[in-house]
């Protein structure tokens, strides 16, 4: 039978579901953006690695720099390591001769390996984008409504069953 009392009721318990899947949504969204969001800790600790990445890179630059800074420093007060230069650039005086060997049979020694080659990229966050974040945190509020929707059911079919256990006069005696 229809009763506006149990409508109510029913009506306060939906509200409340409902308002509970919305903080729900709230928390999970605020919780999800600090820890993977694009401002997060987790972005956070990647731009910090980034940030060590570009300051390696900027140290092995620099010393790249005053290496080349030395030689033209050394070409242009030596004639001797001008000549070297050039010869080792293929350039050769009137009358010489250039002999090249393969490639194979050059000394691995000349390829300098502490230049920097890789690009420096700086670039967006690694943190999750806000749609996915929402689309997340909603089905956490969503979730949680319908937890709370099945157990208010089961609660109030509890509930019923105290009130009868504490109209009984009787104790309750249970066997061991």
């Amino acid at each position: 039978m229809y009763s506006p009392h149990s409508s109510f009721k029913t009506s306060k318990r939906l509200l409340g579901s409902l308002s509970y899947g919305l903080f729900s949504f709230l928390i999970a969204y605020c919780f999800i953006s600090v820890v993977a969001g694009k401002a997060g800790i987790l972005a956070y600790k990647d731009l910090a690695l980034q940030k060590q990445r570009i300051q390696i890179a900027i140290y092995s630059l620099q010393t790249q720099n005053e290496n080349k800074m030395n030689t033209i420093e050394e070409l242009k007060s030596n004639p001797y390591a001008a000549a070297e230069m050039a010869a080792a650039l293929g350039y050769i005086h009137q009358g010489e001769v250039l002999i090249t060997l393969p490639e194979s049979w050059r000394d691995a020694g000349q390829i300098k390996n502490n230049e920097v080659n890789t690009p420096i990229l700086a670039g967006e966050s690694t943190g999750l984008p806000d749609p996915l974040i929402r689309v997340m945190s909603a089905i956490t509020g969503i979730l949680v409504f319908l937890a709370i929707q099945l157990f208010q059911y089961k609660s109030i079919e509890q509930s019923a069953k105290r009130i009868s256990l504490e109209n009984r006069t009787e104790p309750i005696r249970t066997q061991i």
